[in-house]
């Protein structure tokens, strides 16, 4: 918005610390300590950050508010909300901003400063804002306008502002004061060893030479109760401090000449180490040029828009809000991301859920710094995978077990593992260990090439070596809840020993290859035996459930040892958390066994796959009634069935029991499986549109979005209640970053017409792909009929690198789809002589060469192509 010159009180000169001092106010608040303190809401108007600049500050809007700041990273939380309350100057009326009609978008579609409208025409008032991160500052910038309507003045209005601090990711032990500065005063607050600063360009009103401004504490002697809660519409309490608790803080604004229709001023929320450093960021930013300030930010976010791919002229303006989104989620202190900025249901939780989503999440961060990549920006993915591999990654062992690690400061730690989620600094959160977490790094390093993973060669064997030592079990899957054996923890595994593998041969290390690779081997020829039932209750019987509950049968690396104790057709109870029950295992089915395509572990048409998908959409499928949504059977899933983590049936939030909803995540994997399916780009393109209207008003892709109501199997009811619209987002969670990354994912494969971070390495070593022969190779087919005993596999090895050199562990396995024909391909160097032989590999790992004396030979052709067609006899 177009801002006319401010006329700038004498507080907006030099200052320094010296020059404050507490006002003369009333006394300290009563009501110590006051409520329980609660979080912000986690269903985000907008977010941003200032771009590759030193600002530290990363804010979150709300219904039109600035809502929850982080600071100094972001994992940090340092408030709950700023908002405006809006009274009559006849005091019939106080309205709260956040509770009325507003709406909220990017200045312009390529830079995250924010322009945000609030109102009530009722009551014949309107805010507009635009929102930025000081570049130069710790400091939050609102350029404000207030506008009277329908021919009333401002004089007309009375105008306040309500903060609420959460210093150092806390509600209670906030202390908060009116403070004089050079000319004016000071909304502060501090907690520890982090302070706030409130200030605007207007001056403070006096009434009898008395500043209205006041701290309090909540639900006793804050501005919302003085203000509101009382009744009477008027500010009474201006109390000077409020100490050591759940504080807020109100100033009421002199809006000038009473004969205007509008004022426009500027307010600055600013932070520090204490008191002195945020006032003195206050102060320093709005005496600044503001406006020379927010082109600053604007175009930096410009350059960094401009710096990502285009898709090929596909990339549209939520594609790179999606990228953006993400890049505002990177901390400027270490390169980590963090999986969402907020709290589920925060407005129901508080200082005992410290971490909220805002925490890292090795998978998450995969998928999204993955995204970012496919974006065209690798400085922040080889960022991150520095950050994985040299902050987040564990270097030492401790305890015996995840949650039994007595004496261990950070909880239960191996060599190598990487926690189930952690601060920014890397210090563990949850203890627990997911096994598609190990394997995540190494694919992400692997996808970006060698610059970047082979220096981290020593460190990404370490997590390899785990992996192989620990796996294929996992003491939980993706969902956080169950251990098992799980279809798309062991994609994830079965990936990454792959590229594990190829790394360490780009470094001379072939034994480790060949160990990452026969256990690779042994657990994708496995996935269906041990996750696959064939004696089911859905569809024809046969479908991958969501997770097998046995445990491994043995305690080594042998194979043996990596079989679970009981397979999939063995009834077993698998107790699900968030009150979802107990059930038969086969009785609960997920999406996770799209991992196996998207990790290239499993073809899109294998018949495991194909009757799966059949389960998957019946079961947890739903068509939503979106308006112009294309048409499909099913266009949103549930998680899994007796899923919850979600809100109560009533409405009430998330208590550690609810029911899970619709997450738009499965529309973005269900799209990129049909172009994995049916080899097209077009094939995505249905669900990439309904994605889009799963989105929020202002763009951003929630956690999980309401469903119609229905009841699941087994009388699993789930209910939208009145007041919510199938499809619009519920309260968990928004944006989610995992699903802001899938947006960008899914438009990129439509426009390259294959899912587009598929390894490579990984899809063409079980014949799920080809990799394109690169200068001096030509690609080579290869068919070979062979009987086998149930549990054989067979394999081709060679002289050349690409068969393995001879080494049985490094050899190429032979696709049995189309059995007795075996097949798959290798690109061979071109005009050479190669000797190659067949072998098998018997289900205890042991070796079989086929009957023939001597080896075979094929000569590849200087150019082109070769087909190999052999009979192969043992």
């Amino acid at each position: 918005m177009k801002h006319p010159s401010l006329i700038r009180p004498a507080l907006l000169g030099a200052l320094i610390a010296a020059l404050f001092a507490p006002a003369v106010q009333a006394g300290e608040a009563f009501g110590s300590p006051g409520g329980a303190p609660v979080r912000g809401p986690a269903a985000k108007s907008f977010v941003g950050t200032a771009v590759n600049s030193p600002s530290r500050v990363y804010f979150t809007g709300y219904r039109g508010i600035v809502s929850e700041v982080y600071y100094p990273v972001l994992d940090t939380p340092e408030s709950v909300d700023l908002q405006f309350l809006v009274g009559d100057a006849g005091r019939t009326f106080v309205d709260e901003e956040k509770r009325q009609a507003y709406s909220a978008s990017q200045s312009d579609k390529r830079t995250m400063s924010w322009v945000a409208s609030t109102g009530n025409a009722g009551h014949n008032w309107q805010i507009s804002k635009r929102i930025f991160a000081d570049p130069n500052r710790d400091a939050l910038v609102q350029r404000v306008t207030f506008t009277a309507l329908n021919g009333h003045t401002v004089g007309d209005f009375n105008l306040y502002a309500l903060f609420k601090p959460y210093l150092d990711n806390s509600g209670s032990g906030n202390s908060a004061q009116t403070v004089a500065v050079a000319g004016g005063y000071a909304l502060a607050a501090s907690r520890n060893s982090r302070a706030s600063a409130l200030m605007a360009s207007l001056p403070w009103k006096t009434v009898n030479g008395q500043a209205m401004l006041s701290s309090g504490f909540v639900g006793q002697s804050d501005g919302w109760t003085d203000l509101i809660g009382s009744g009477d519409n008027t500010m009474n309490w201006t109390y000077g401090s409020a100490t050591n608790g759940n504080v807020a803080q109100t100033g009421w604004l002199d809006l000038g000449d009473p004969t205007a229709t509008s004022v426009s001023f500027d307010m600055v929320l600013a932070f520090g180490k204490n008191q002195g450093d945020a006032v003195n960021a206050a102060a320093a930013s709005l005496g600044s040029d503001l406006s020379a300030a927010q082109q600053q930010y604007d175009n930096a976010w410009h350059a960094y828009a401009a710096g990502l791919s285009n898709q090929g002229g596909l990339a549209d303006d939520r594609y790179y809000l999606a990228a953006m989104t993400l890049k505002t989620m990177q901390d400027k202190s270490n390169g980590a991301m963090i999986a969402g900025i907020g709290t589920p249901w925060g407005e129901t939780q508080g200082d005992a859920n410290q971490g909220g989503y805002h925490l890292v999440w090795p998978r998450d961060l995969f998928k999204f710094a993955n995204a970012l990549y496919t974006a065209g920006d690798a400085a922040t993915a080889a960022s991150v995978v520095n950050y994985l591999f040299n902050t987040l990654q564990q270097t030492s062992d401790c305890g015996a077990a995840e949650y039994n690690a007595p004496g261990c400061a950070a909880g239960y730690s191996r060599v190598g593992r990487f926690p189930q989620n952690a601060w920014i600094s890397g210090w563990p959160y949850w203890q627990g260990t997911q096994m598609d977490e190990q394997a995540m790094p190494i694919l992400l390093a692997w996808r970006l090439g060698p610059a970047v993973s082979n220096p981290l060669w020593p460190k990404i064997k370490q997590t390899a070596d785990y992996i192989v030592a620990t796996g294929p079990w996992s003491y939980q899957e993706r969902w956080e809840e169950n251990a098992g054996y799980s279809p798309s923890t062991l994609a994830a595994e079965i990936a990454g020993l792959v590229a594990a593998a190829d790394i360490a041969r780009a470094n001379g290390d072939d034994a480790s290859a060949g160990r990452y690779l026969s256990a690779a081997d042994y657990w994708q020829q496995n996935v269906a035996t041990w996750t696959y039932t064939t004696s089911g209750s859905f569809g024809n019987g046969s479908y991958y459930v969501r997770i097998n509950p046995a445990n491994r049968s043995g305690s080594g690396a042998d194979r043996a040892s990596f079989n679970p104790a009981a397979g999939p057709d063995t009834p077993q109870t698998l107790t699900i958390k968030n009150g979802g029950g107990s059930h038969d295992a086969r009785r609960v089915v997920d999406g996770g066994f799209l991992e196996l395509v998207r990790m290239g572990v499993k073809r899109a048409d294998d018949p495991t796959i194909v009757n799966t998908m059949a389960v998957f959409d019946s079961v947890l499928g739903q068509n939503l009634a979106l308006p112009g949504a294309p048409a499909l059977p099913a266009n949103a899933w549930f998680r899994y069935n007796f899923d919850g983590y979600g809100e109560h049936n009533d409405g009430r939030d998330f208590d550690g029991t609810g029911a899970g909803r619709l997450w738009p995540i499965f529309t973005a994997e269900r799209g990129m499986y049909e172009i994995a399916r049916q080899g097209a780009g077009s094939a995505g393109q249905p669900y990439f549109a309904t994605l889009k209207l799963l989105a929020t008003p202002e763009g951003m892709l929630p956690e999980q979005v309401w469903s119609n109501s229905a009841t699941l199997p087994d009388g699993w009811a789930v209910t939208t209640p009145a007041g919510y619209r199938p499809g619009s987002a519920t309260k968990s969670m928004g944006p989610l970053n995992w699903a802001m990354g899938e947006y960008i994912s899914l438009l990129a494969s439509i426009g390259a017409g294959r899912v587009v971070d598929i390894p490579q390495v990984v899809c063409a070593r079980y014949n799920n792909c080809r990799a394109a022969p690169k200068s001096g190779e030509v690609a080579v087919a290869i068919n070979a009929s062979a009987a086998t005993q149930w549990g054989q596999q067979v394999y081709v090895t060679g002289n050349a690198r690409a068969l393995g050199n001879w080494n049985t562990d490094l050899g190429i396995p032979l696709d049995a789809a189309a059995y007795p024909s075996w097949k798959n391909g290798a690109n061979l160097p071109a005009g050479q002589q190669i000797a190659y032989k067949y072998y098998r590999k018997n289900a205890d790992g042991s070796v079989s060469w086929e009957n023939l004396a001597g080896n075979r030979s094929l000569q590849t052709p200087a150019s082109g192509s070769l087909s190999l067609n052999d009979q192969v006899n043992w």
